[in-house]
């Protein structure tokens, strides 16, 4: 007997799926191996007095970057060199991309020291982008320190609350684009599913905290980090 891709997927339907998503479309898949942040992947910026952007490995078995913020106004930012394209009111049969996910393992120090009304992590048409910003599909901090999710389309907004996970715990995080919708995780948990008000723009992957003035030492810690389009819903 010969073992084969009819045998073992008999109506074809892997070998389908397996084409349709090995085309080269370009992901990220960082796991902070190397020895320093690789500038031809992400970019760091820094501001105020003593702000960073740090690779770790004092908390085993995770590998992660430190976005550090000790003194009033510090600012650290970590985001991709390259842009990935996010068009959900746009994508369909005359596209390759029918998709983008976004992954990624994070905890937080302090998240009172963090200005809520800047900090953001997620999707960016602009490196500089904060939470004030538009054309962003991100997590956000509320004025009570808890998450929301955001979508921001030409200045026009949609905000929902997402859950309560223990921030200051390691969690999973995820964005998940696709035709007309933009859902948000948390530990694999949809919390968020946005319709309205859903950016189509090429975008960056983004990280972005300032220190609150009169509060320190917040931080965000960012572990394992997935970026990949996809061609089948």
């Amino acid at each position: 007997m010969v073992w084969g891709v009819k045998m073992i997927d008999p109506i074809g339907k892997m070998n389908n799926l397996m084409k349709n998503t090995s085309i080269g479309l370009l992901y990220l898949m960082e796991t902070w191996q190397e020895a320093a942040i690789d500038d031809t992947i992400w970019t760091t910026d820094v501001g105020g007095l003593t702000g960073t952007v740090t690779r770790s490995v004092a908390e085993e078995p995770y590998q992660k970057v430190i976005l550090d913020g000790p003194a009033n106004d510090d600012i650290a930012r970590l985001y991709t060199v390259h842009q990935w394209q996010l068009a959900p009111d746009t994508w369909g049969l005359n596209t390759f991309n029918k998709l983008l996910i976004m992954e990624w393992e994070a905890k937080f120090v302090t998240p009172a020291s963090i200005l809520e009304t800047e900090f953001l992590m997620g999707l960016t048409a602009g490196a500089a982008s904060t939470r004030t910003s538009m054309n962003i599909a991100a997590f956000i901090l509320d004025g009570a320190g808890k998450l929301n999710s955001l979508t921001d389309n030409a200045a026009t907004e949609t905000v929902n609350t997402v859950g309560t996970p223990t921030l200051t715990n390691w969690n999973k995080y995820g964005i998940v684009a696709y035709a007309g919708t933009i859902e948000f995780y948390v530990n694999e948990v949809m919390q968020a599913r946005h319709i309205t008000n859903l950016p189509d723009y090429n975008v960056y992957g983004n990280f972005y905290l300032i220190e609150e003035a009169a509060a320190n030492s917040g931080q965000l810690h960012i572990a394992n980090v997935s970026i990949r389009p996809g061609v089948v819903v």
